[in-house]
C-alpha cells in the first residue's frame, strides 16, 4: 500500500552488473541483480523493496524486502517481472516509491553518469525543493492547498493527520489548505479496514506566498524645484530588493521611449540604467518588479522620466 503527497524523490540507484543465475533460496529457478543503494540523504537508514508479477500495482500481493546501504544482491523469484524501491529514514520516516523497473531490462543498458545539477523549481510539483545560502535544500509549497489521496481507491480506508503538533484528525482524504507563510510539519498515516499502516509519513516543508519587495532611489544627490525631481545621466538608479521566504532570484525590467512600444521584460543589471538614458531622447516609462525563486512576482514599480530636450 503506498500513497503519494508529491513526486519528489529522495533516492538514486546506481546499476552495476545484470546476470540470470540459479539459486537454492527458492524452489524455482530466482534471477539476481546486483547494485548499490546509494542514500541522498544521512539519515536513510535502510530501503524497502517491492517485487511484483506486473505492473499493475493493486490487483496483487508484492513480495517485499528489505535491504541495506550499500551493493546489495537482489535475487528475485521465477514470476516476478517487476520491483521498485524506497528509502526509509529513522523514526520510519518513508520516501516515496521509484518507478517500476522490469527486471529483464534492467542493468543491460546503463545510462552515462550525469554530473549532478541543482533541481530547477518547477510550479507543477507540489514541493519543490530550493537551497538556501548555505546550500542546504528545503523544500516549499508551490500550491496553497493540497490533498493527501491513496493510490488504492478503498472506502474503507481511514486517514490521519495533523498539521504543527495540533490534534489529530481522521477522514478518507483531506483536503488541507495553508493561507498563511511560514514553517510547516504535515504527519499523517493511512490505515485500511484490516488496521495495515505503512507507517507514519513526516514533511517539513514552508509556505511563501509574498512577493520580494524593491526600493528605488537615486545616487548622489538631485535637484528637486517646484516638487519637481530633476536628474542627469550621473545620478545612478540604485535598486535594493530582498525577500524573506524562498529568497531573491531576480529584478525584472521592461521600458518604452516616447510612443513606441513597451519592450520585452529583461534582467536588470548594473548597466541597465545607463542603457535606459543613452538609449533614448524622449519621454521614458520604465516598469520595476522582482520576482523570488517561487515565482511570486511584486507588483511592477512604475518611473517616469519627462526629457528636457522635448520642451525645446
Amino acid at each position: 500500500m503506498n500513497f503519494c503527497l508529491f513526486r519528489y524523490n529522495p533516492l538514486r540507484i546506481r546499476a552495476l552488473l545484470f546476470l540470470i543465475s540459479f539459486t537454492c533460496h527458492f524452489p524455482l529457478h530466482a534471477k539476481q541483480i546486483q547494485f548499490s543503494l546509494v542514500p541522498d540523504r544521512e539519515d536513510i537508514i535502510q530501503y524497502e523493496i517491492e517485487l511484483w508479477k506486473s505492473d499493475e500495482l493493486g490487483e496483487e500481493i508484492p513480495f517485499r524486502v528489505l535491504a541495506n546501504p550499500g551493493p546489495i544482491h537482489l535475487f528475485i523469484p521465477d514470476g516476478y517481472e517487476f520491483f521498485r524501491i524506497r528509502a526509509v529514514a529513522k523514526r520510519k520516516v518513508r520516501g516515496f516509491w521509484t518507478e517500476l523497473y522490469q527486471v529483464a531490462l534492467f542493468g543491460k543498458k546503463p545510462k552515462p553518469v550525469a554530473k549532478p545539477v541543482e533541481k530547477i523549481p518547477v510550479k507543477t510539483d507540489v514541493l519543490v525543493p530550493i537551497p538556501t545560502k548555505e546550500g542546504k535544500p528545503e523544500l516549499f509549497l508551490t500550491t496553497n492547498q493540497i490533498t493527501i489521496v491513496p493510490t488504492l481507491a478503498d472506502k474503507k480506508i481511514r486517514i490521519q493527520y495533523r498539521i504543527n503538533g495540533s490534534p489529530w484528525q481522521t477522514t478518507t482524504s483531506p483536503l488541507l489548505r495553508f493561507s498563511k507563510d511560514g514553517n510547516y510539519r504535515l504527519e499523517y498515516k493511512v490505515t485500511n479496514e484490516l488496521g495495515v499502516s505503512d507507517g507514519m509519513q513526516v514533511w517539513e516543508f514552508k509556505v511563501d506566498t509574498r512577493p520580494p519587495v524593491t526600493s528605488i532611489s537615486f545616487l548622489s544627490p538631485s535637484f528637486q524645484k517646484n516638487g519637481i525631481t530633476y536628474i542627469s545621466p550621473k545620478n545612478g538608479l540604485l535598486l535594493r530588493s530582498s525577500d524573506e521566504g524562498s529568497g531573491l532570484s531576480n529584478i525584472r525590467y521592461r521600458s518604452s521611449c516616447g510612443d513606441e512600444q513597451v519592450s520585452e521584460y529583461q534582467i536588470w543589471l548594473e548597466t541597465s540604467w545607463m542603457e535606459i538614458l543613452s538609449g533614448c531622447e524622449k519621454n521614458i516609462r520604465l516598469e520595476i518588479s522582482a520576482v523570488d525563486r517561487l515565482g511570486n512576482e511584486e507588483v511592477p514599480k512604475q518611473i517616469f522620466i519627462q526629457s528636457l530636450k522635448k520642451a525645446e
